[in-house]
Parts: structure tokens; sequence; C-alpha cells
């Protein structure tokens, strides 16, 4: 469907670009101008690098309003029975993050042994914290909250989507709202936990939702969130085709610098940060380049055959270490004492 006019995001000049919102600089150098690959939605979209601290932002940015035909609200169907994923989620949750049913010692090291190689798999999972509150700022379908609610936390969600949020409430029995104005509801020093996967580069003013985040969080409450590396060795190839630009719903693209920067100006200190080598992060990046070439025929080829290319790229993991950081960074962080 043909979008109005007023969402095409045309190039602007270095002169009339706003500050950047992370440390106020108004220099700016220009770097691509990308379409929606992901969903065929209309007009071109712009991206800056800001020349003092490295923030990747979109520029002139969308309205609320402008940004809704972008976003297509699909649920992801959760499966309620334990399934052999499933379970073997719970195993690792039990022998490597708390979460401990009482076997013998002898069974217990025994399966931490087997379990031990799918450990960073569940890197999202906090520690088990009894009667701990979790908040999932963009926790869509629920499925992330309902693994949660069955380990035996409190879980609250926030997600703008009607279709996945009425799903996750209806069909999980979660409590979702709507909107992240909740986030001024909430009281003082009440969640244990706030995780926001994939979520802060979709907002225009990330800093008002993390400083939100830090004023609801307890004394020793944890923040974590992953997001695109624009720092990663797919951005620095594939560039305006990375499939993490993702234009126009992300707005921000960071570096684990820039994060880090980000996180601290809301009072958080970082504990943790590792990398997640997602073999989708490289094969799509391949098409879009490929579809951006005008190799259409070549892109439609690797799209058939993407599960073995897929599958070759996962197990050549190792060797993506020795390359550099990944295509998503994983930040821990926590409340910094006042």
């Amino acid at each position: 469907m043909k979008q109005p006019d007023s969402v095409i995001a045309e190039p602007v000049h270095p002169g009339k670009s706003r500050a950047c919102g992370l440390c106020g600089s108004r220099g700016a150098r220009f770097l691509w101008e990308v379409t929606d690959k992901k969903f065929r939605g209309a007009g071109r979209f712009a991206y800056w690098r800001c020349a003092e601290c490295g923030l990747v932002s979109l520029h002139p940015c969308l309205t609320e309003k402008e940004l809704a035909p972008y976003y297509p609200d699909y649920v992801t169907a959760v499966p309620r029975d334990h399934n052999f994923r499933q379970r073997l989620k719970r195993a690792v949750a039990e022998d490597w993050y708390g979460y401990e049913t009482g076997r013998s010692a002898v069974t217990g090291w025994l399966r931490k042994a087997a379990t031990f190689p799918l450990h960073r798999l569940l890197s999202q999972l906090p520690r088990r914290r009894p009667g701990g509150r979790v908040l999932d700022i963009g926790c869509g379908s629920g499925g992330y909250l309902a693994f949660l609610a069955d380990l035996g936390w409190a879980c609250e969600g926030i997600e703008q989507g009607a279709n996945s949020r009425r799903y996750a409430q209806q069909e999980l029995g979660l409590t979702v709202h709507s909107d992240l104005r909740q986030l001024q509801v909430f009281p003082d020093r009440h969640f244990d936990v706030v995780t926001m996967w994939h979520v802060i580069e979709h907002l225009a003013d990330p800093f008002a939702v993390l400083a939100a985040a830090h004023r609801v969080l307890k004394p020793d409450g944890l923040l974590m969130l992953r997001t695109p590396n624009a720092d990663s060795w797919e951005a620095r190839v594939f560039q305006g085709c990375w499939y993490g630009v993702d234009a126009p719903r992300h707005v921000h693209l960071f570096s684990p610098g820039t994060l880090e920067r980000c996180l601290a100006g809301a009072g958080f200190a970082v504990t943790d940060v590792h990398y997640q080598y997602h073999p989708v992060d490289c094969s799509r990046s391949c098409m879009y380049a490929m579809e951006d070439a005008g190799w259409g025929r070549l892109s439609r080829l690797l799209a058939r055959w993407a599960f073995p290319f897929e599958f070759l790229l996962a197990a050549c993991v190792p060797l993506r270490h020795a390359w550099g950081r990944g295509g998503a960074v994983h930040v821990t962080a926590s409340k910094v004492p006042v």
C-alpha cells in the first residue's frame, strides 16, 4: 500500500541536523539513505553518525502516526505444553541460573556438564530472586514473560501492538500494559529486573525511557537489554544493507561504547557485555545487498537455500569470535548507588 508523501524521509543537510540526543553535538556525518527492506514500505530514510560520540540516528524522525504503517501487528504463538525445547530451557535455568530443584550432588553435576554448551543461549534469563518482580518493555506476544512466570517471577509487560498484547493477556494470562507512559505510573523501586529485548533502537527518546527504568528499579535491581551492534563486522561490511538497520523502525543504532555512555547518563553501571552471533544477520544482509546491486535472481536463489547457508554460518561461530564483535550486543547494568 502506498504511503502518503509525509512519511518519506528525505536526506537532510548537516546544517539542518538536530542536536544528538546523547551528547548534544550538532555535527553529524551522513551514512546511508535506505529503504524499508523488511516489509517493503514506501519511502527513503537517512541515517547520520554523530561526529562527537558516534551514535547513529535516523533523521528526520517519523512521528508515531507516520511510523504505524511500518509495524505489522502479528502474533507469535507461544506453546503452552512442556515440549522438548521448553524442558531443555528449564533444565538450563535450573543448572546455571539458580533455579535448582534439589537433585543429588552427583546427578546435579552430571546434568550441569550436559547443559554447559547451552548455558549462554539463555543469557536473557535473570538469576533467581525469590519473590522477584520483572518488567519486560516491548514484551510482544509474551513468550519470555510466560517462561519467567513459570519459574516463579511476578511479571508485567508493556506492549503497544494490540494483537500481541491481547494474546499475552487472554491466552497467557499476563499483565500487559499498552503504553510506555505506564512507566510514569509505577512506584519507585518496584521491580527487581527491567528487560528490553531489541527495543531501545526503536525508541525516539531512549534516554527518557532509561531514566524511567532507573526510577522503578530497586537499589539492587538490574537492567538487561539487547540491541543491534553498530560496531559489528556485519554493520561495517554491509552498511546500509545491514539487517540491523531495519529502517525506519530503528531510530538509533548503538555501538557498545555509545550504549554504555547512554546507560551511564541514566544512572547505570554496565556489569556484563557479550555478543550474539546470529546467522540470519549475515544471510539477510547478503540478500539485501544483492537486491540493491540489481542481482534479484541471485537473491531469490539465496532465499531458497537460506536454511543450509545459515546452518553453515552457525557452524562457523568460533571463527566469528575471531573476526570481532557480533551483530547484537547484550548488556546487563546495575543502578549506581546515589
